[in-house]
């Protein structure tokens, strides 16, 4: 996932990516502005029932409730949407 991360390039962009079946464990990766996944990253790993730890603008751990991805995207959305000029 870092790999990814690092070819998008992740400065400006907050990427929120996953590996695992919604029935299964799996990992995540939140990576952007530093400030943003500083905020972000323990609250997306407590929607998805797991634990994880952060730098650079990294935020990285273990998932126990994958089902959870679409309360995440509905987190970041409205992050987004309130940080955005034009919304």
């Amino acid at each position: 996932m870092n790999i990814i991360a690092n070819e998008i390039g992740s400065e400006e962009t907050l990427l929120f990516l996953t590996v695992g079946d919604d029935k299964e464990a799996g990992l995540f990766l939140l990576a952007g502005p530093v400030e943003a996944v500083e905020n972000l990253g323990p609250r997306v790993a407590e929607l998805l029932g797991g634990k994880g730890a952060g730098k650079r603008g990294r935020f990285q751990g273990k998932a126990t409730k994958m089902s959870q991805r679409g309360e995440v995207q509905a987190l970041l959305q409205e992050f987004i949407s309130r940080r955005s000029p034009e919304a």
